[in-house]
């Protein structure tokens, strides 16, 4: 696959799940966008770039602590944007703005931003290295570069199971894309190659106890997991949430069923000029 049909691939995923990216069984996202939020130490009138923003959860976090700043928020699914729009609107925040536009395809003027983030959107790239490179452009030089990842664990032992029930349909499985960063020597690797400093990574639990199985299945249709499932056809799609309900709903307890979801929040520094 060339990397204008996976990135093609990417948008058309991401635009088809947008509409249910909110839910509230997806409420991981908005958790660890606080967690790295916090983690950047903004003053309060920084100019932050928010790369691969999906519906603003990153971005609107940053804005909440940037009271003369500004936030500009990027995306190639469109209707990830329209949601991240909205909800900026609803929230009455006037210091974000979003843009549709390819990472690689960014046009700011050179070391714009005084600060950048990326929230689960570097692991997508077929090549991180250039696509962090990209990024660190468009920042000033100290200025601080913040991505978020999970652990290797993310969401086990449910996502284990999904996996395995696809391959008994015949899906091929690629290679998961967060594994590429499930640690945090992984990341540092990452940081260093770019010639970033100062990373540190911190380790947050943002899981939490889903009500049952539909909402486990809203996390698999209305997040990158629904690439796969859209390989399935109807008739397969109605067997294989039959006895993927059956699998998942044997682990409920009296408090529910827990989503393990460790984040990896990491921070490093464009060096100085």
């Amino acid at each position: 696959m060339s990397n204008q049909e996976r990135t093609y691939k990417v948008k058309e995923t991401f635009n088809a799940a947008a509409e249910g990216y909110d839910k509230p069984a997806l409420r991981f996202f908005s958790a660890a966008a606080e967690h790295l939020a916090g983690r950047m130490s903004f003053s309060g009138t920084e100019r932050v770039l928010d790369v691969a923003s999906g519906t603003g959860a990153v971005a609107i976090a940053c804005a909440r602590q940037l009271a003369d700043g500004h936030v500009t928020g990027v995306d190639l699914s469109e209707g990830m944007l329209e949601k991240a729009r909205e909800k900026a609107q609803f929230h009455q925040l006037n210091n974000l703005t979003f843009q549709c536009m390819d990472l690689e395809g960014m046009d700011f003027s050179a070391h714009v931003f005084d600060a950048a983030c990326c929230g689960f959107g570097i692991f997508f790239l077929p090549d991180m290295e250039a696509g962090m490179k990209c990024i660190a452009h468009q920042v000033k030089p100290g200025g601080a570069i913040g991505i978020t990842s999970f652990t290797g664990a993310m969401m086990e032992p449910m996502s284990q199971m999904f996996l395995d029930r696809m391959q008994s349909f015949g899906v091929a499985l690629p290679p998961l894309s967060w594994k590429r960063l499930d640690d945090a020597e992984k990341i540092a690797a990452l940081y260093c190659a770019t010639g970033m400093v100062e990373v540190n990574t911190y380790t947050e639990q943002v899981g939490h106890y889903l009500t049952g199985f539909d909402e486990w299945w809203d996390i698999l249709w209305f997040s990158g997991f629904r690439g796969l499932l859209s390989q399935l056809s109807e008739t397969d799609l109605a067997n294989f949430r039959k006895m993927h309900r059956d699998e998942v709903s044997a682990l409920a307890t009296a408090h529910g069923i827990w989503l393990n979801v460790e984040v990896l929040v990491s921070v490093g520094y464009k060096q100085n000029a």
